[in-house]
C-alpha cells in the first residue's frame, strides 16, 4: 500500500477560505518533479500555481471551475505509480493549532463534526470552532460538489457559465450574508451644491470627481464613527484602527476592489490620483493582491450608469458600503445609500454618516 503525500490549498489571504481550483497543469498519473507547478488556483486576490511538494506520481479526481477549501487536500504524489489507496494527508501551509482539537470546539461542534465525517485538520487555525462554522463548512462543501446535469424536466434551462472571480465573489457574499444583519438608509445630496463644490475645488488643485471627493469626506467621518469601519465577528463588535477606503471597479475585467490606505488627511487631489493610479493598473491588469487587501469600507459608484437607486452589499470583515448614484432627473438631487450591518450600528448612527458626509460634499 503506497504511502502518499498530499497537495494542500495554501491560504494565500487570510480572508480567503476558498479558492477556484482554474486548471490542472498536468495530468492524474503522470509523473511531476519536485517543486513542479501542478494545478493553478485563483481567490479574491490572486491568480496562483500551487507546486509539488515532493517527486512522483501524482494523483487527482477533481474537475475544474469548483471552489475547494484553503487547506484541503487536492490531489496526492506518491512514489508508485499505482493510485495510493489510503493516502496520507500532509498540509504544507497549514497552521498548527495552539490548543488541544477538543479545547477549540464546542461540544456541539465536536457533534456535528462526528456525524459528517470533520475532523480537527478540517479546521485550520487556533480560532474557537462553534457549531455554525461546522454547518457552514458543510454547506460550502455541498455547494462544491460537482453539479447535477439537466433532467427531462428541466429542458427549459441550461449551465450559465461563470468566471472564477465571479464564482469566488458569490461565495464571499453568501458567507457575508449568513453573518451580517444588513440595513440600509438614504439621503438625497443637493445636486448643484456638490458641482459648485467640485467646480471650487478645481479651481484650487485641480479636477476630481464624485467618487474621489466622496472617498476624501467619508474617511474623515468615518474617523468619528468607528462602528462602520470595523466588523463583528465571534460575538464581538470591533473597530479598525485607520481607515482604508476601497472603491469597486469593473471595466471588463471582473469586479475588483482596489484599496486606498490611509486617506485620512490627504487632499481630494490626493486621493484623486490614487483612484487613478489604481483603476489604471487594473486596466492594465497590474493590481497586485496587496492593493487589495487591508479595505475597512467600501464606496461603490454607479452614477456613470444612469442608476438613480440600489442597495450596495456589505463586503468581507466590514460593517458598511457607501453606494453613489446618479442624479434623478427632475430632482437636482442624487441619492447616497449607505447599507451596514446592524449588529454594529442603527438607523440614527447611519442618518448621521450621511448627514455629516452630505453636508462635506455640499460644502
Amino acid at each position: 500500500m503506497a504511502e502518499a503525500t498530499a497537495v494542500v490549498v495554501p491560504r494565500m489571504n487570510t480572508n480567503d477560505d476558498q479558492a477556484v481550483l482554474v486548471k490542472w497543469l498536468v495530468t492524474s498519473g503522470s509523473l511531476v518533479k519536485a517543486e513542479q507547478p501542478v494545478v493553478m488556483l485563483e481567490t479574491t486576490k490572486t491568480t496562483f500555481e500551487v507546486n509539488a511538494p515532493q517527486a512522483g506520481y501524482i494523483f487527482f479526481d477533481l474537475g475544474t471551475k469548483i471552489m475547494v477549501d484553503v487547506g484541503a487536500s487536492i490531489a496526492w504524489i506518491s512514489d508508485d505509480a499505482s493510485p495510493p489507496t489510503q493516502p496520507v494527508a500532509v498540509a504544507q501551509d497549514r497552521p498548527t493549532p495552539s490548543a488541544a482539537p477538543d479545547e477549540r470546539f464546542s461540544r456541539k461542534a465536536l457533534r456535528l463534526m462526528k456525524d459528517s465525517g470533520l475532523s480537527a485538520a478540517d479546521f485550520p487555525g487556533s480560532e474557537r470552532i462553534e457549531a455554525l462554522d461546522v454547518e457552514r463548512l458543510i454547506e460550502r462543501r455541498a455547494s462544491a460538489a460537482p453539479a447535477a446535469r439537466p433532467t427531462a424536466g428541466a429542458a427549459d434551462t441550461q449551465p450559465l457559465e461563470q468566471s472564477s472571480s465571479k464564482m469566488i465573489e458569490a461565495a464571499t457574499l453568501e458567507r457575508v450574508y449568513r453573518q451580517v444583519v444588513p440595513s440600509t438608509v438614504v439621503v438625497t445630496v443637493n445636486e448643484p451644491r456638490l458641482q459648485a463644490r467640485l467646480q471650487a475645488i478645481a479651481q484650487a488643485q485641480g479636477v476630481v470627481s464624485v467618487l474621489e471627493l466622496a472617498i476624501f469626506e467619508a474617511a474623515s467621518v468615518l474617523s468619528e464613527i468607528p462602528e462602520l469601519n470595523g466588523f463583528y465577528a465571534n460575538g464581538r463588535a470591533v473597530s479598525y484602527r485607520s481607515v482604508a477606503i476601497g472603491f469597486a471597479i469593473n471595466a471588463g475585467r471582473s469586479l475588483k476592489v482596489p484599496v486606498i490606505r490611509d486617506c485620512k488627511g490627504d487632499s481630494p487631489l490626493d486621493i484623486a490620483r490614487s483612484v487613478r493610479d489604481l483603476s489604471l493598473r487594473y486596466m492594465r491588469d497590474e493590481l497586485a493582491a496587496e492593493d487589495l487587501m487591508g479595505g475597512t469600507f467600501t464606496v461603490t459608484d454607479l452614477s456613470g450608469h444612469g442608476v438613480v437607486h440600489f442597495i450596495p452589499v456589505i463586503n468581507e470583515r466590514q460593517s458598511a458600503i457607501l453606494g453613489i448614484c446618479a442624479e434623478r432627473p427632475g430632482s437636482a438631487g442624487r441619492e447616497l445609500v449607505l447599507t451596514f450591518d446592524h449588529r454594529m450600528a442603527d438607523g440614527m448612527l447611519a442618518a448621521e454618516f450621511l448627514n455629516q458626509l452630505r453636508e462635506r460634499l455640499e460644502g
